[in-house]
């Protein structure tokens, strides 16, 4: 009956509608067609989407179009407080991003210098150098002397799908080690902006949420960095910000609106399945706690009866046999125990019987359940329902290989993500710092022109063995045969996380270890046949 009403509501709305849109373009046709016809087509494009009708089943979905600013800033405090507390304690979420940060960082990622001379040619021997100053300094490279730049890359990984954000600030140090670049790194919490620069400022440009923009290009001017972090238990009332330059920031987010100037947690989406499944677990955890504290129930047909059924006891049974008068010696409830042990023989209380408590907790849908929304919650992930789960139970080869190979673009694209956004920058300025502290004097027109020299490196991700070594290795011959031309050992190096050039390398050491070897060998059989063949 309800759904006849409202869909004679809806023809009746569009009645009016189309009615009035021909009333409309009619009078607006009799002086210019063109746009009468233009204003018809307007309003039947309104008429064509279903999404954009207020009725019916959905008709509460009322949202408004904002920017991505003013929607992450409403809900920015308790989206980062959820997504720290989940990371901290739902093992699901918590292992994900173990997982997560441990395929896209793992020991690190690390740059292969790539400068140039004048010709184009690369100059391999300033390359290594700069290469060896950045392993020397990676160790170095934390303001607080705690981690390498590896540990650092990581770090900085699940800060970003934790809070969607965080800060790099430049510091020069003038008592660096003989030979380490005088270049120190401090990692700052998204907390540390201050929220109080938001708005219009004096000097006429624009703050959002700790950060200064110019009000014409809209680039970042200064970071309003806060002294101490606004939740640390040392925290003074009085928390002063000092505005630093963006050279000396790199603000680490990924930008998904283009209205977008802060960051949000990419676990955002998944939030609340995540939190409702685990509350979903602890409370059938308890219920199946207190389900099996009871073991056996005991049913009285007296249960008005204090003697029988309250708490005052008594030895014997005030109804037994025939007369109803009570026989003595008879069990009574001070005579039932709380716990039975196996072949035990005991007797009941006259007009009483046994029945077994039933443990149905969680029951047969908790496993579909829990299985379905942790498929729901990897798909959020960017990971696969083996993967997040740990449950390979249903997988087969083909399907947890396609899994895994999809698995692996998402995390290919958290390496570029990572590259773009941090490691570019680091590395600018590891060589600026590098250039100035004297330690790289062959680049010659850095002063000149720095960009090249700033830009010059690609980024040795970390990869992944062959899920099938025989058939992958095959097919990498295939694509490698000259015939073919589809790939180059390089790029199939880099894909296993190998820098080819080094295992060039090495396997050069090899042959000549194996020819000095053999040579040796040779040596020695030579003066023992010598030896043997000497009629002495």
């Amino acid at each position: 009956m309800s759904d006849g009403w409202e869909s004679g509501k809806r023809s009746i709305r569009a009645m009016v509608f189309d009615g009035t849109t021909r009333a409309v373009a009619t009078v607006i046709g009799s002086v210019f067609p063109g746009l009468a016809a233009q204003y018809v087509n307007r309003r039947m494009a309104i008429r064509s989407y279903a999404a954009g009708e207020l009725s019916g089943a959905n008709q509460n979905w009322k949202t408004r179009p904002k920017s991505a600013d003013a929607d992450i800033k409403r809900g920015h405090k308790w989206i980062l407080g959820r997504a720290r507390d989940l990371i901290q304690n739902s093992g699901y979420v918590s292992g994900a991003i173990e997982k997560i940060c441990n395929n896209v960082v793992r020991m690190g990622i690390n740059p292969q210098a790539r400068f140039r001379d004048p010709a184009g040619q690369l100059l391999k021997e300033v390359n290594k150098k700069a290469e060896a100053l950045w392993r020397r300094w990676s160790k170095h490279a934390d303001l607080t002397g705690h981690d390498g730049i590896a540990a650092m890359q990581k770090l900085g990984l699940r800060h970003v799908w934790g809070d969607g954000e965080f800060l790099v600030h430049r510091v020069i140090d003038p008592d660096s080690p003989p030979g380490v670049v005088p270049l120190r790194v401090e990692l700052l919490e998204c907390d540390h902006l201050d929220p109080r620069v938001d708005g219009k400022l004096k000097n006429g440009n624009i703050g959002r949420r700790g950060i200064e923009f110019d009000s014409m290009t809209g680039k970042p001017v200064f970071y309003h960095i806060m002294v101490n972090h606004p939740g640390d238990y040392q925290a003074s009332g009085s928390n002063v910000s000092i505005p630093y330059p963006a050279e000396d920031i790199i603000h680490v987010f990924d930008r998904r609106r283009i209205s977008q100037t802060r960051g949000i947690s990419w676990l955002a989406a998944v939030l609340m399945e995540a939190y409702d499944l685990s509350e979903y677990k602890s409370t059938e955890r308890i219920g199946a706690r207190l389900a099996a504290a009871f073991g056996i129930f005991i049913k009285s047909a007296f249960p008005e009866v204090p003697s029988l059924g309250g708490l005052s006891g008594g030895s014997s049974s005030p109804t037994g046999g025939s007369s109803g008068a009570p026989q003595s010696g008879a069990p009574g409830w001070k005579d039932v125990p709380q716990y039975l042990e196996p072949g035990r023989i005991q007797g009941l209380p006259f007009g009483t019987e046994i029945q077994l408590a039933s443990h149905n907790r969680p029951g047969t849908q908790y496993e579909p359940f829990i299985r379905d929304q942790t498929r729901s919650i990897s798909a959020g992930v960017g990971m696969s329902y083996e993967g997040f789960s740990n449950d390979y139970s249903e997988a087969s080869y083909s399907s947890a290989r396609s899994a895994a190979l999809e698995e692996r673009l998402s995390y290919q694209g958290q390496q570029k993500f990572l590259n773009d956004k941090l490691n570019d920058r680091l590395w600018a300025w590891f060589v600026e710092a590098a250039w100035l502290a004297g330690l790289l004097p062959e680049l010659r027109s850095f002063a000149a022109d720095p960009l090249p020299y700033l830009e010059a490196v690609t980024w040795q991700d970390p990869g992944w063995t062959w899920v099938d070594p025989l058939k992958d290795g095959r097919a990498s011959e295939i694509m490698i045969d000259p015939e073919n031309a589809l790939s180059t050992r390089r790029k199939l190096s880099a894909q296993r996380g190998e820098d080819w050039d080094e295992v060039v390398e090495g396997l050069i050491e090899e042959e000549k270890a194996l020819t000095e070897l053999h040579e040796l060998r040779q040596k020695r059989l030579s003066k023992e046949s010598s030896i043997q063949g000497d009629p002495a």
